[in-house]
């Protein structure tokens, strides 16, 4: 976030995620909704106006409760889950973006597409770290409930 970077490689997503994923559906949507505001009281980003942190907030519900339906409820592999998780994300992102852009009186179309685009490295990153860490961290947590 210093450095202007957090819309592009997307930080506070990787551990809303892995809560979707890890974690019972109430707890996870809950870690989805507060991390972004408790983040912004915390550290002012992302910022409550323009209201980033409430798009993030409704981006997160998003991020950690479709992974905890599809994947523990459903039973719905890893990739598959995340990339419908990823898909529904930037669908609330862009309805999120062009409703704001409106009330705001800026341009929507371009702002939605910018967005969207930004986030591309982030998203590519997520895809290459998140799948083999949550079977990864699913073992740990056997081998732990095990060692009990």
């Amino acid at each position: 976030y210093a450095v202007g970077l957090g819309s592009v490689f997307l930080p506070m997503f990787y551990p809303i995620i892995i809560a979707g994923f890890l974690v019972a559906f109430p707890v996870a949507v809950v870690v989805g909704f507060i991390s972004p505001l408790t983040s912004s009281l915390l550290t002012g980003m992302p910022p409550l106006f323009p209201p980033i942190a409430f798009i993030m907030m409704a981006e997160g519900v998003i991020l950690a409760g479709i992974p905890a339906l599809l994947y523990q409820k459903s039973k719905i592999k890893v990739l598959p889950t995340l990339i419908i998780t990823i898909f529904a994300e930037r669908l609330v992102l862009l309805a999120a973006v062009v409703l704001s852009a409106k009330w705001l009186d800026l341009p929507e179309g371009v702002l939605g597409l910018a967005s969207l685009l930004r986030g591309l490295p982030g998203i590519i990153i997520i895809f290459i770290i998140i799948p083999p860490l949550i079977k990864k961290l699913e073992r740990k947590m056997r081998t732990m409930a095990i060692m009990e």
